[in-house]
């Protein structure tokens, strides 16, 4: 799961949109770290190898400037297993050819190298690695938007193509030189809260990403899945992505997950972030949600739903009530020294 924030106002952008993925880097990111925005309708982007703090001191991400804005904190399965493949040029967002778009993703498209094979062509693929002779999955999703855009479509029609074309699971954020002041998200069912003020808009993958922000914002809602959300100046506008595909319901019942976490940490010790939430599925997860476990597993491996903020409510509870111990580990991963993590344990 990356970690994704935007922001559209007046307020310093770099600092803003950086401490608000640092504090969700935590739960699982911190491979590669970037920063887009629009500066006086020029888009720019800055972004390497590492953490926040580790990319502050080797880019110029920290000194951008500007009005409109979208950051994100790596994680991918690939990078985990082999370094090679956690590069500057692999990390989010991606720009078309043009240098006026801009894309970030969190999920995995599981067609994109049948799609890259169809556009290879005529875009070039920033994230290509010759030594392991692959690119990121995302970067295909900025050179499929660019390509509706020039046939004509508008950027809302343009995001449900998009969704057609990749198979996966996804959350692309998106923002364009062309429309100097405005965000486009396009979610099918993961993390997403958006916050709004008179003249201003925020988007975090997580509440954490708030940080003490969050009450300095008149209305902080979660968006419905299967959405394009447009956020401009204190303005959200919100359509269905796919009228084609249902959304799953779920209704998750916190004291139920309380009690799995709890007999999860009794049973195992200490535990990761992660490796705790992947020991519930799908058995936990599923009565957590009252269905089935198959059900929860279609849910899950199928249509790539992924309700990540009910568990990190449920934890937070916990933390809160004392039932739980929370500490922010230091551990190398995808080549990374010092990548911050949750772990849990009980008292």
């Amino acid at each position: 799961m990356c970690q994704l924030a935007a922001y559209i106002g007046d307020r310093p952008i770099a600092s803003l949109l950086l401490r608000a993925i640092e504090h969700q880097e935590a739960y699982v990111a911190g491979y590669a770290t970037g920063l887009g925005v629009i500066d006086d309708g020029v888009l720019k982007v800055e972004k390497d190898v590492g953490h926040v703090r580790m990319a502050i001191s080797t880019t110029g991400v920290s000194k951008l400037k500007g009005t409109t804005g979208i950051s994100h904190s790596r994680h991918t399965r690939k990078a985990r297993d082999d370094p090679r493949h956690n590069t500057k040029e692999k990390g989010h967002p991606f720009v078309d050819g043009t240098g006026t778009l801009a894309l970030m993703h969190n999920g995995t498209i599981y067609n994109y190298k049948e799609l890259w094979e169809d556009l290879r062509d005529r875009h070039e693929f920033t994230s290509y690695s010759e030594d392991v002779d692959d690119i990121t999955d995302s970067e295909v999703a900025v050179h499929i938007l660019r390509e509706a855009l020039d046939a004509g479509e508008s950027m809302e029609e343009a995001l449900r193509f998009l969704a057609t074309a990749v198979k996966g699971e996804f959350l692309f954020g998106v923002i364009s030189a062309e429309h100097p002041e405005t965000v486009w998200i396009a979610n099918w069912a993961q993390p997403c809260v958006v916050a709004l003020n008179d003249d201003e808009a925020m988007f975090v993958s997580s509440p954490i990403g708030f940080y003490d922000l969050r009450e300095e914002f008149d209305r902080v809602f979660t968006p419905p899945w299967n959405s394009i959300i447009k956020l401009t100046r204190g303005r959200v506008e919100i359509s269905t992505l796919d009228p084609s595909r249902k959304v799953p319901r779920l209704n998750m019942d916190d004291n139920v997950l309380a009690r799995s976490i709890l007999t999860a940490l009794e049973r195992n010790g200490k535990m990761e972030i992660r490796n705790l939430r992947r020991a519930m599925i799908p058995e936990a997860w599923a009565e957590a949600y009252g269905v089935s476990a198959d059900t929860f597993s279609r849910y899950y491996r199928e249509e790539h739903v992924r309700p990540n903020n009910d568990y990190f409510r449920v934890l937070d509870m916990l933390v809160r009530d004392g039932m739980i111990s929370e500490v922010i580990s230091l551990v190398q991963e995808a080549g990374v020294l010092d990548i911050p993590k949750f772990f849990y344990s009980l008292p």
